[in-house]
């Protein structure tokens, strides 16, 4: 009796021993599998949060647009200054108004490029190089003592003191060379949002407003362009809100049947009530 009872533990012993083997086994191969699935999971993880990140930089580059007139540099490696082209150089990122010094030419960091005037900078090079202008020719408002209007390379013009810095900017012209950025919204999920677009490309031609409703989405992309003198306001006429110029320093009385607004990215435009023809536009330099 004893015998067969010893017989029988020793037997489920050695039944448990490859049972236990394999349960560890398993557990070991469990393991061993969630360990090789999880970095495959953290990639996919990690690369929705790149493309999360990469659409908020596509956005915020988007916004940037309409927030500041086009810079840029010249990154021809045998360019020469222009005066047409180029108003400063980048020095290792830094940024100079003015023509280089021979001896900077061919150094490492070194580029010629353009960078808009805005309101608070100085003149520098150029104070006594743009040609002054009539305010009531060019129907400007007059200029305090000790201040005058002169016209850049690209037809804008600067209210300027002595010291020559720079008090006003008003875009000019029929196309100058500066507008502010114009670019287009490539994503394809766009949806038409006035605080971002103000129009439309159809056929590779421009169009300012939403486009009308029979139109397919895939036939139009949407967009922003800047505002320019001369052109139309149309489907903006009566939507952009009109300011009281006697409240703001840097506006001239307008004519007679014009009136001063102010679009979404905050610059003003002279602009005719009955027809909106644009008659002038002024950057919104503080932002």
């Amino acid at each position: 009796m004893r015998k067969s009872t010893l017989f029988t533990a020793v037997a489920v012993l050695g039944l448990a021993g490859p049972i236990a083997v394999s349960t560890a086994s398993a557990q070991q191969d469990t393991r061993r599998q969630g360990q090789y699935q999880a970095p495959s999971q953290t990639v996919d993880d990690n690369r929705r949060d790149d493309a999360r990140r990469g659409d908020r930089r596509e956005d915020a580059r988007n916004d940037d647009h309409r927030d500041r007139r086009e810079s840029w540099r010249d990154e021809r490696q045998d360019t020469r200054w222009n005066d047409q082209q180029h108003n400063g150089y980048y020095q290792n990122g830094r940024w100079t108004y003015g023509p280089p010094s021979t001896d900077r030419y061919g150094r490492a960091g070194f580029s010629l490029g353009y960078r808009p005037w805005a309101v608070g900078q100085s003149l520098g090079y150029y104070n006594n190089r743009f040609e002054q202008v009539d305010y009531r020719r060019q129907q400007l408002r007059q200029p305090a003592r000790n201040q005058r209007w002169v016209v850049d390379d690209r037809g804008d013009y600067l209210l300027i003191n002595r010291q020559g810095r720079i008090l006003q900017v008003i875009v000019s012209g029929s196309a100058p060379r500066d507008r502010r950025q114009s670019w287009r919204d490539s994503r394809n999920d766009a949806r038409w949002d006035e605080a971002r677009h103000n129009g439309y490309y159809r056929n590779n031609q421009w169009n300012y407003g939403p486009p009308p409703q029979g139109y397919n989405r895939g036939e139009v992309v949407f967009g922003y362009q800047p505002w320019q003198r001369g052109q139309r306001l149309g489907y903006y006429n009566n939507r952009y809100q009109e300011v009281d110029y006697r409240q703001n320093r840097s506006l001239r009385a307008p004519g007679r049947g014009e009136h001063w607004v102010r679009n979404d990215g905050g610059d003003y435009l002279l602009v005719a009530i009955a027809t909106g023809v644009i008659a002038a536009v002024i950057l919104n330099n503080v932002r």
